[in-house]
């Protein structure tokens, strides 16, 4: 498995994720079809799951499990998958969260009493070195700070991972009303300052 280095940037959003020839070739064998949702999907998952857990062993661990775990199974996955991106992220998001549960339990790990979700711009480190812009990112960090976990993964798989709200609703479990009203109490937190313009900016 390469390495899965995506500091500093964010991965481009220009390709289409209802490829359904794409995942029907994976479906029937086809190795290159596999490398290419790899390539298009593997940074996004990566920085996704770096959300949930800050230890990127454990993360990539997760994601090379579950493109092993993809190939194994693949005479068995439905051929009619219209989001591979949607079906990728709720995948990682299962794997990672029972993963992190499993730790707890052997108690060899280190985890909080609650999962967190922390909503961090793959650019802040970028933004941070200019001191311009300091001010803004310690603006930001409070506003996100004070949105709750829910919203902040609402607004990561709605703006950042671009999926619509019904695919946010059914990943999360909630209602598609839900999630609407989440997203929109969280934007109204952030209104006020330069938050939303720096989440829109780096879209």
């Amino acid at each position: 498995m390469k390495d899965l280095n995506v500091a500093g940037k964010l991965h481009t959003l220009s390709f289409s994720s209802s490829s359904e020839g794409l995942w029907e070739r994976f479906c029937n064998g086809d190795r290159d079809a596999l490398s290419t949702i790899y390539r298009n999907h593997v940074d996004d998952l990566f920085h996704y799951g770096m959300h949930f857990c800050r230890d990127s062993e454990i993360v990539k661990d997760c994601l090379q499990d579950l493109f092993q775990n993809l190939w194994m199974e693949r005479e068995h996955l439905s051929s009619d998958v219209l989001n591979i991106r949607y079906y990728l992220l709720s995948s990682l998001r299962r794997r990672l969260l029972r993963s992190l549960v499993n730790l707890r339990k052997t108690a060899t790990y280190s985890l909080p009493s609650s999962f967190d979700f922390e909503l961090i711009p793959p650019q802040e480190e970028v933004i941070i070195q200019d001191e311009i812009h300091h001010h803004q990112v310690l603006q930001l960090r409070e506003g996100i700070a004070a949105l709750s976990r829910r919203q902040r993964e609402a607004v990561y798989l709605r703006f950042y991972q671009n999926l619509s709200y019904s695919e946010v609703a059914h990943l999360m479990s909630m209602k598609t009303d839900s999630v609407y009203n989440l997203i929109y109490k969280a934007i109204g937190l952030l209104k006020n300052s330069i938050l939303l313009l720096l989440l829109m900016s780096i879209i």
